[in-house]
C-alpha cells in the first residue's frame, strides 16, 4: 500500500479541527518536495477544491507526480446541463493537469446514481476514450460502489475508512469483496477530517462521535500508540486497497504522518466500528 497526497487543504480551508485557513504556496512546495523525496508519486485533487487543480501543475514544477483528479458534483443540474458540465470539467482538467492526469473520478457517486448516472457516464468515457487517463468515482461507502461496480467498468475509486467507519473492511472481508476485484481502491478519511487526531476536540466539534473517540482515545492510549500510528494502523490492515490518501496543512504535519506511516503496523480494531452514520459522516455533522 502506498501513501498518497491530498491537496484539498491547499485549495480550500478544510477539516473538522483543521486551522480554517488554505495554505500558503510556498509551504505546498514544500510539503510536495518533501513528499516526493519520502517517495510519494500519487496526489489527489479536485476540480471543487478552489482553485489548487488550476495551480498544481506549476506548484509540482518538476517533480513528476501522477495526479489524480474529480468531475465537479453536479447536483442542482438539468440532465443537459450535467452533461455540459461533465465535458467542460474534463476537458478543464486535462489542459491544467495535462500528461500527469492520471484519472478521474466523479466527485459525487450519486450523480451516478441518479436516473441521467449512465448517460453521464457514458459521456465520460467516450471523452476519455484513448487517452489512457482512467475513470472512476468518489464514494461515501461500499455500498455505492457495489451499486455502481454493476453498471459501469469502474477501475478506480475513493472510499473513505478509519477506527469509526469500518465499513469498507466489513466488505473486504466478506463475500462482496469479490466484487471488487479489479477496482484500484483508494482511501480518504483515515484521520476523519482530524477527530481521531484530536478527540476531545472532535467530541466537541461532533457531539455523536464523543463516546466513539473517548473510546479511541483509551485504546490508543492502551496500546501505547499515538493516534497518528494507530490510524494509519487500520488503513494498512486493509486488504485490496491501493493507497491511503492524507492531507495536511504544514511540512511539520506532513513530516509527523510520514514518520508515522513508516511506524505504523496492520491494525484491527474491530471493536471500535460505529454504527452512527452521524458520528462518521462528514454530510451529517453539524454546521461549525
Amino acid at each position: 500500500m502506498e501513501l498518497a497526497l491530498g491537496t484539498v487543504q491547499f485549495g480550500l480551508a478544510y477539516g473538522a479541527v483543521g486551522s480554517g485557513q488554505t495554505v500558503a504556496e510556498a509551504e505546498v512546495e514544500r510539503i510536495l518536495a518533501a513528499a516526493w523525496q519520502q517517495g510519494v508519486r500519487t496526489l489527489d485533487t479536485a476540480a471543487a477544491y478552489g482553485d489548487i487543480e488550476a495551480r498544481l501543475a506549476r506548484l509540482c514544477g518538476t517533480l513528476d507526480f501522477r495526479i489524480i483528479s474529480k468531475i465537479r458534483p453536479l447536483s442542482g443540474l438539468s440532465q443537459a446541463q450535467a452533461l455540459a458540465a461533465v465535458q467542460m470539467s474534463i476537458e478543464q482538467s486535462r489542459q491544467r493537469l495535462g500528461e500527469r492526469l492520471n484519472a478521474l473520478l466523479f466527485h459525487s457517486a450519486a450523480d451516478l446514481l441518479a436516473a441521467g448516472g449512465p448517460a453521464l457516464w457514458e459521456q465520460a468515457e467516450q471523452q476519455l476514450k484513448g487517452s489512457g487517463i482512467r475513470l472512476g468515482v468518489s464514494c461515501y461507502g461500499p455500498e455505492e460502489l457495489l451499486t455502481l461496480r454493476q453498471r459501469h467498468d469502474i477501475s478506480i475509486a475513493q472510499l473513505p475508512a478509519n477506527a469509526l467507519d469500518q465499513r469498507l473492511q466489513q466488505t473486504l472481508q466478506g463475500p462482496q469483496a469479490e466484487q471488487l476485484k479489479g477496482v484500484e481502491l483508494h482511501v480518504r478519511s483515515a484521520f476523519l477530517q482530524g477527530l481521531l487526531l484530536a478527540p476531545e476536540r472532535g467530541a466537541q466539534r461532533v457531539p455523536a462521535a464523543a463516546p466513539f473517540l473517548h473510546a479511541w482515545q483509551n485504546d490508543c492510549q492502551a496500546q501505547d500508540l499515538s493516534p497518528t500510528v494507530a490510524a494509519l494502523g487500520l488503513v494498512k490492515a486493509l486488504p485490496q486497497v491501493h493507497s491511503c490518501v492524507v492531507g495536511v496543512e504544514s511540512l511539520a504535519q506532513w513530516q509527523d504522518i510520514a514518520g508515522a506511516w513508516q511506524q505504523a503496523r496492520p491494525l484491527h480494531r474491530p471493536h471500535l466500528a460505529c454504527a452512527l452514520p452521524e458520528a462518521y459522516d462528514p454530510r451529517l455533522w453539524p454546521k461549525p
